[in-house]
C-alpha cells in the first residue's frame, strides 16, 4: 500500500497525466453538452446519459497510452529497476503497484465524471449492480490497454518518443471509437477497423449497461480478451528475446 500511495503521488506531479485523465474530459463534456444542449433521447435520458461515455472514454485512454508509458519508459531510462534490484527491492511487487496506481487513477477518472455529469447535467445514473458491472468492464479495458503501455514502453527505447507516439494513439482512438464524430457517421472503413477496438465498445455499447438493458456486453468482453491474449504473448516473447540476447 505504502508503494501504491507512493506511486499516486508521484502521478499528480506529471501534468499531462492530470490534465488528460481528470480535467480534458470534464472542458470536454462542458463544451460539447452546452453547445448542443442536453436534449432528450427517450425514455426519460438526455444527451449526457451518452455523453457521459465517451467523457468516460477520453479519459481513461491517455491514462494508458500517454501516462503509464512514460512512467515505465522513464523509469527504464534512468535504470531505476536496475538499482532497485541491486537494493532487494521485489521488482514485481513494485511494478505490481505501479499498475494499482494507474487503476486507482483510472477510478478517480469515471468517478470524477460521473459526479459532474450527475451534479452539472441532471444525468441518470442506474443501479448499483449496473454500475459496478460498468465500472468492472471499464477497468477490464483499462486493465488490457495498460499492458499495451507496458510494451510500447518497452519497444521503444527513447523516452521523447513517447509523448507524441502516445498523442498519435490517443487521437486516432479517439477518432476510431467515435469521440471527435457520432461512431455511425464514420467512413464504413473506419467503422469496420472499429469495431476490433475495446474503446468503441466502451464510450458507445456501454450505453445499455447504463440504461439497465443488460449487465454484460459480450462484444466487448471477446475483443478484448482478444486484446489481453495478444499483447501477453506479445510481451513474453519479447522477454524471451532479450533475455536471450542478455546471455
Amino acid at each position: 500500500m505504502q508503494k501504491i500511495f507512493l506511486s499516486m503521488k508521484m502521478q499528480l506531479r506529471v501534468p499531462v497525466s492530470i490534465f488528460f485523465s481528470l480535467i480534458f474530459p470534464i472542458i470536454m463534456m462542458i463544451a460539447i453538452v452546452t453547445s448542443y444542449g442536453n436534449f432528450s433521447i427517450g425514455n426519460g435520458y438526455h444527451f449526457i446519459d451518452k455523453y457521459l461515455l465517451i467523457s468516460v472514454g477520453i479519459g481513461l485512454i491517455p491514462i494508458t497510452v500517454i501516462s503509464f508509458p512514460i512512467w515505465i519508459g522513464e523509469s527504464i531510462d534512468k535504470k531505476i529497476y536496475t538499482r532497485l534490484r541491486y537494493l532487494g527491492v521485489n521488482l514485481n511487487t513494485y511494478i505490481a503497484a505501479d499498475v494499482c496506481s494507474y487503476v486507482f487513477l483510472s477510478l478517480i477518472s469515471i468517478s470524477v465524471n460521473i459526479l459532474v455529469a450527475k451534479c452539472v447535467f441532471k444525468a441518470h445514473l442506474p443501479n448499483l449492480l449496473y454500475l459496478l458491472t460498468y465500472v468492472l468492464q471499464s477497468e477490464y479495458c483499462v486493465l488490457t490497454f495498460l499492458i499495451l503501455g507496458f510494451f510500447i514502453a518497452r519497444i521503444v527505447k527513447n523516452t521523447r518518443i513517447l509523448l507524441p507516439l502516445g498523442m498519435t494513439i490517443l487521437f486516432s482512438l479517439y477518432i476510431l471509437s467515435g469521440v471527435f464524430v457520432q461512431f455511425s457517421s464514420l467512413p464504413a472503413n473506419l467503422k469496420a477497423i472499429g469495431q476490433y477496438l475495446p474503446w468503441k465498445y466502451l464510450m458507445n455499447d456501454f450505453y445499455n449497461i447504463w440504461v439497465m438493458k443488460q449487465y454484460w456486453v459480450s462484444s466487448f468482453i471477446r475483443i478484448n480478451s482478444v486484446w489481453l491474449l495478444c499483447l501477453i504473448i506479445l510481451i513474453s516473447g519479447l522477454m524471451l528475446l532479450e533475455k536471450k540476447r542478455a546471455n
